[in-house]
């Protein structure tokens, strides 16, 4: 009786095909990026008045343009292994705090350099930066978190966390090319915040919307 319920069960069964779960992931990357890429011109440009080029080609530009892609790429690390059933991995997100970390001392250093000025920390933005950031990655977050409801992780919550890492990250690396803040510690304090928001907002979701 067993053995033939389970055989009708699996009769109509297909295997599935190799790499299935990246190939989804990678086009979810993908239309979630340019949703929050079209929220620079549609949003910040002309809803909140964020010209594009804010600081363009200047080193801090690059700086931060570094570190938020570096941040949103160990977010895409993890998150394809994040999304199994039967793999945990932490080191990414590990090295995204790390990262952070180190980002927090050459700021300080920068910082402590301009006599703890704080125009430097402050900038002329630093009230509205995380939720900007946060804004422009909501759409990648959104695309990416409905995409992994298709998957089993082993845990929602870190799973999650990858997927508001990746947004925020990515996200962060649109909004720079509207922000015209030139400060390491702007960027290290701003910006991270904005990202680890995001994370976080990530985490809570994939906490209910993510379970199995």
């Amino acid at each position: 009786m067993t053995d033939d319920l389970i055989e009708r069960l699996s009769a109509d069964l297909a295997p599935t095909p190799p790499r299935a779960l990246e190939r989804w992931l990678w086009l979810a990357v993908a239309i979630g990026l340019i949703g929050s890429i079209l929220m620079g011109p549609l949003v910040l440009d002309l809803m909140v008045g964020r010209p594009f080029g804010g600081a363009w080609g200047s080193s801090m530009f690059w700086s931060k343009l570094a570190y938020t892609i570096g941040l949103g790429a160990l977010g895409l690390v993890a998150v394809p292994v994040l999304s199994r059933p039967d793999r945990l991995l932490r080191w990414p997100l590990l090295a995204a705090g790390a990262l952070v970390l180190l980002a927090l001392v050459a700021g300080t250093w920068d910082w402590m350099q301009s006599d703890w000025a704080m125009p430097v920390l402050m900038g002329g933005t630093a009230l509205a930066c995380p939720w900007l950031i946060i804004l422009t990655a909501a759409p990648l977050l959104g695309v990416l978190l409905s995409a992994m409801r298709r998957f089993a992780p082993a845990s929602p919550m870190l799973a999650g966390l990858a997927a508001g890492l990746l947004a925020g990250g990515f996200g962060a690396a649109a909004y720079a090319f509207y922000c015209g803040e030139t400060s390491m510690m702007f960027m290290a304090v701003w910006y991270s915040l904005g990202i680890a928001l995001t994370a976080l907002i990530g985490a809570i979701i994939g906490r209910f919307a993510l379970r199995w």
